[in-house]
């Protein structure tokens, strides 16, 4: 459940927005003088500030915000007139909102009181419906509250994400342009000093070579030396000492350009850093706590161990771990059927735990933590464990292994064919009362965020679901390999280890090699992906892929390395091609497809289910969308209804909510008036035009507390009507008034 400060953060977010609005808007008055449609901005703006702060239970700026509501309202009905005075008392409610905020932001409290002299003389104007002319001085703006965090669209990202990927192969390209500038400089290094030897050589035989005997003498001027006392210098001794210059300034030459290629390597690495930098600081734009996931795990679980009478701890470590927010939204499901699978046949009663040597408190703890690239999700608890027979027998009963496969499987390799599609049946299967019913769920949501999940038990003492999956799905770590001389490559979420196929004789006659007392049937990719070339394959490299538990190994004739890129889908031309994930642009310009490993294994591999859709599991009691422009209002109401077991869908306005309805259905609608885009009469107009919707029902939210209002909201079909703040017993009788609790989502 989210915490009342956690609230806070995000009513700070809008209320910046809000203010920012209002002084805008006061500012466009005063250069501009009166306009309506600046009013009512004004007004939408401070009713919804109004909305929001009364949720967070910040009365001070409750209280000013409905003053100042009010004050734009007299205006809009010409209960006042407009002038330099009213602008002033505005910008004096204005500044005393933003102090009020400021101190919430740095204390979380509000602190000073409000300025009575000013509630009163605004109470004055209400009724006298006088504005009175003292001497006007100028009232600056106070300073906003400093909030830091912007609100930012998730497309904006995802597009900056996609130009980074770009960016990645250009890093890349310049990292092989690198070392092919290296690789020549060697080459010249070496030509070099090759030819500086040779001329060396040439040099000390012949450069002392004394003139043949009887040779005269033709420069006079050596008459007077013989050759002991003076070196003569013949033609090709000088041609010689050209030579060894030039080879010398090349020699020099060499030197610098090892010199400027050191320094530009150093340069390179120095973006190259740069750039990881850009990506992980992008990426952590969209990531999210995973204690506010972990959170509202924990709240779910209590909730869950009270309703079936068992008493358990809940054990969190990590909570500052950070994840990306397409896969904290895709872990709740998963792992709340995990904890409810814990609750219901793994933890004991208190009574059979007392009898068993245990704390009659049973322990579940979750722990998140980082191990490489990727993100560690451990689910561990104490209770019955798996009874490792008891799944070998069903595992044989419904055809999944076979009675000649069985001596060769081992038990964590076991243990993973709890996952196994219709692995239980509808009825309770006892594994020690019943583990593994719809644990293919959870699989194939793992499988969805390119995760795996693998499980260790002992029976009577614990269970232990370890789920690895990469921090972000934005940017791909591959291990790139080589194949009938084409290039691919394969997550290396899924790559256990790489071996290389010369230390396992019989790998490619048997199909199958033992390591680490486990024996791994193997896959030769060129076979699969080109079985008509012909080639046999008699070396490289077997890549184990690791398959939730189950090992594979996949056959390659070289492995290149490992890159950091983005995938690209195939769009809808290509999309049957269903081995593939996709491809991306390699640094030399050519494109390199990513295989997706579990298409390789699907016939043999039975957890290929993850094409088909994720049901929902039995984990709410009903269904609610929540329409209202305030993200405090939103978030406020979520929370609450998430506590009481409900789904919530949310909405900003009433396009939103249509376009939800066309996809989800829901058991009630909880909708504002005065929102943006679709205010909240054109809402239930349109609803109950439908046939579909005229018998959902449909509870108004709003601060608008006049008969007037309400009576317009029932006209038009609402079933309830509430005045904002809402509190907990509010919403539990509006759930308990429409039944919403009976219906069940699967």
């Amino acid at each position: 459940m989210l915490s009342n400060s956690e609230l806070i953060k995000y009513f700070l977010i809008e209320a910046e927005d809000y203010l920012n609005t209002l002084i805008e808007g006061v500012e466009e008055l005063e250069s501009r003088d009166f306009n309506k449609d600046t009013v009512e901005a004004l007004f939408r703006a401070t009713h919804t500030l109004k909305g929001s702060a009364s949720i967070v239970k910040l009365d001070k700026i409750t209280t000013l915000s409905h003053k100042l509501e009010d004050f734009f309202e007299a205006l809009l009905n010409d209960q006042i007139e407009y002038n330099a005075s009213f602008l002033y008392y505005v910008k004096k409610v204005i500044n005393a909102i933003v102090n009020l905020v400021n101190e919430v932001a740095e204390t979380g409290q509000e602190k000073s009181e409000i300025d009575n002299d000013l509630i009163k003389t605004i109470d004055a104007i209400f009724v006298t419906k006088q504005l009175p002319s003292p001497e006007i001085i100028a009232e600056p703006f106070e300073i906003l509250p400093v909030v830091n965090t912007v609100r930012i669209d998730l497309g904006l990202v995802e597009n900056i994400i996609t130009s980074l990927g770009e960016i990645l192969v250009q890093k890349n390209t310049i990292a092989d342009k690198e070392r092919e500038l290296v690789d020549i400089i060697e080459e010249i290094s070496n030509s070099g000093k090759r030819l500086l030897k040779e001329i060396n050589d040439f040099s000390e035989i012949y450069w002392f070579t004394s003139q043949e005997k009887g040779q005269k003498v033709l420069d006079s001027f050596f008459t007077d030396f013989s050759d002991l006392q003076f070196d003569r210098y013949e033609e090709y001794h000088i041609v010689l000492r050209k030579i060894q210059e030039i080879t010398n300034d090349i020699t020099e030459g060499i030197k610098t350009l090892a010199n400027f290629s050191e320094n530009l390597s150093f340069l390179f690495k120095s973006i190259g850093r740069e750039i990881n930098y850009l990506k992980d600081s992008l990426i952590e734009v969209r990531m999210i706590p995973a204690g506010k996931l972990l959170q509202r795990l924990a709240e779910a679980a209590k909730d869950i161990a009270e309703s079936l009478g068992k008493l358990v701890d809940i054990e969190i470590k990590g909570a500052e771990i950070k994840l990306d927010k397409p896969i904290f939204d895709g872990l709740y499901e998963p792992i709340i059927h995990i904890i409810r699978n814990a609750l219901q046949h793994g933890i004991e009663l208190p009574e059979e735990r007392i009898k068993k040597g245990k704390e009659k408190v049973g322990h579940i703890k979750i722990a998140v933590y980082k191990e490489g690239k990727n993100v560690n999700i451990r689910i561990k608890d104490d209770g019955k464990g798996i009874d490792i027979d008891k799944v070998k027998e069903i595992a044989l009963e419904k055809g999944l292994i076979s009675e000649e496969r069985l001596p060769y499987i081992s038990k964590e390799e076991m243990l993973s064919y709890i996952f196994a599609p219709g692995f239980s049946t509808s009825e309770e299967v006892d594994f020690q009362s019943g583990r593994g019913m719809g644990l293919n769920i959870v699989k194939t949501a793992i499988s969805k965020l390119k995760g795996t999940i693998e499980v260790f038990s002992e029976i009577d003492k614990e269970t232990d679901f370890v789920i690895k999956i990469p921090q972000s799905l934005s940017v791909s770590n591959l291990l790139v390999f080589r194949s009938s001389n084409l290039e691919y490559a394969i997550p290396l979420n899924y790559v256990e280890e790489v071996l290389s196929v010369d230390d396992f004789p019989e790998l490619l006659k048997d199909r199958s090699f033992t390591h680490k007392n486990r024996n791994i049937p193997i896959k030769i990719f060129s076979e699969i992906f080109y079985p008509m070339n012909g080639k046999n394959i008699t070396g490289g490299y077997v890549i184990i892929l690791n398959f939730s538990g189950i090992r594979k190994g996949l056959v390659v004739e070289d492995i290149i390395g490992h890159e950091e890129t983005t995938i690209h889908s195939f769009g809808k031309f290509l999309e049957g091609l269903r081995q593939y994930l996709g491809y991306y642009i390699a640094s030399k310009g050519n494109p390199r497809y990513v295989v997706d490993p579990l298409k390789i294994f699907e016939e043999e591999f039975m957890f290929a289910a993850a094409k088909d859709r994720i049901l929902e599991t039995v984990l709410y009691l009903g269904s609610v969308l929540v329409v209202d422009d305030s993200i405090s209002v939103r978030k406020a109401l979520q929370n609450t209804l998430e506590t009481k077991k409900i789904r919530v869908y949310t909405a900003r306005d009433g396009y939103e909510a249509l376009d939800i309805l066309e996809k989800k259905a829901v058991d009630l609608i909880i909708t504002d008036l005065e929102m943006p885009g679709m205010h909240g009469y054109e809402l239930i107009n349109r609803l109950r035009s439908d046939s579909r919707f005229k018998d959902l029902p449909i509870v108004v939210l709003t601060s608008r507390g006049t008969k007037k209002h309400e009576e317009k909201a029932i006209s038009l079909g609402a079933d309830g009507y509430i005045v904002k703040p809402f509190d907990d017993q509010t919403i539990s009788n509006i759930l308990s008034k429409f039944d919403i609790t009976k219906n069940t989502i699967y």
